[in-house]
């Protein structure tokens, strides 16, 4: 429901939230002994559903943010687990209450699913490597060129965290290591996963404009570093003198580490100079000086074409240059080339 940002990206978000909530109140009620009752037998065999979506729903929100693609009809694809668990379970999900009660009772379960197999978690489970294994390779290089990359590595690691979890579980039980109820250390990783995820996404909207999540987090914020405001003034015009001079922005491998060696100073303290000092994420800093090159570039190398704008420029791929130039432009490098040069303006 929120309205700021990509608006497509918050609803999948907010799905993928539901989802992990709604398993934890289902894990609950089964912990509980509830869920067998008249009150709540209806929700037995759903916790199916998230299962099978957890996986294309983080693909698709990850794809969405990266690469701003829109739905297109074979994303319908990563959908065919969840027709299968629907049409599968229909006959029972349909049955009254009494009658769901007794085929549990009498372990009856594969009289009223279509497909039913014995394999059926570990179909479960290939498919969440499967998508543990998509983010990794279709995302892993990607990721790092944008602002955000931390939050979404966050985000790719956590789910698959989830899925290792959830995968031990079952190959522990399978073994008698652990009985079908003990199931909590899931449980738990769901909901402190789902806390920060929560935190992250509603209270704390920075984090998808690459604000540090050092900064953000209050129990992460710089306390007892040994850096004096002074100290921290001082690094700051050092820091703003060596980008101007040497123009360390133009290596697209430039890393938060390469600029501390530079000053020779740690990490940690040239982490805070950046956030608090000037305000920025470390990747923001970087991105607004490689932006300021390719507006030059845009107005005073006619013999350049886009590419080799961007890569002289310091970005290594097209995605991050255009998305960051749109955040410190409000506009596309065509778009402002073509305004100043009808405007006769130079930079």
């Amino acid at each position: 429901m929120k309205k700021k940002g990509d608006r497509v990206a918050n609803v999948l978000l907010g799905i993928y939230i539901l989802l992990f909530s709604y398993n934890i109140v289902y894990n609950v009620l089964y912990w509980s002994n509830l869920l067998n009752s008249y009150q709540f037998i209806h929700l037995s065999f759903t916790n199916r559903i998230p299962w099978v979506l957890y996986g294309p729903i983080l693909y698709l929100y990850l794809r969405r943010l990266l690469y701003k693609n829109k739905f297109r009809s074979i994303d319908f694809l990563h959908f065919i687990p969840l027709a299968y668990v629907l049409i599968n379970y229909s006959p029972f999900y349909f049955l009254s209450a009494q009658e769901k009660i007794e085929v549990l009772i009498n372990g009856e379960i594969r009289y009223f699913s279509y497909f039913y197999t014995q394999y059926f978690i570990q179909i479960i489970i290939a498919l969440m490597l499967f998508y543990c294994s998509q983010l990794f390779f279709s995302f892993r290089f990607i990721i790092k060129s944008f602002n955000n990359y931390r939050w979404l590595s966050w985000l790719s690691y956590s789910f698959c965290g989830y899925v290792l979890s959830f995968s031990s579980y079952f190959v522990l039980v399978y073994f008698n290591i652990l009985k079908q109820g003990s199931d909590y250390f899931i449980g738990f990783s769901m909901m402190f996963f789902t806390g920060l995820l929560s935190y992250f996404a509603f209270l704390q909207p920075q984090v998808f404009d690459g604000l540090s999540m050092d900064k953000i987090i209050p129990f992460k914020k710089y306390r007892k570093t040994g850096l004096t405001t002074k100290h921290s003034t001082e690094l700051k015009s050092r820091l703003l003198d060596f980008m101007k001079q040497e123009k360390p922005h133009l290596n697209h491998d430039l890393r938060l580490d390469d600029l501390a060696k530079e000053l020779n100073i740690s990490r940690h303290h040239m982490s805070q100079v950046i956030n608090e000092n000037l305000d920025s994420s470390f990747f923001d800093f970087i991105n607004q000086y490689r932006i300021e090159e390719a507006k030059k570039m845009l107005l005073e190398e006619d013999n350049l074409n886009m590419t080799e704008i961007l890569y002289s420029s310091g970005f290594s791929n097209r995605v991050s240059f255009y998305k960051a130039f749109k955040k410190f432009t409000k506009t596309t490098p065509s778009a402002y080339k073509l305004q100043k040069n009808n405007t006769g303006t130079t930079h």
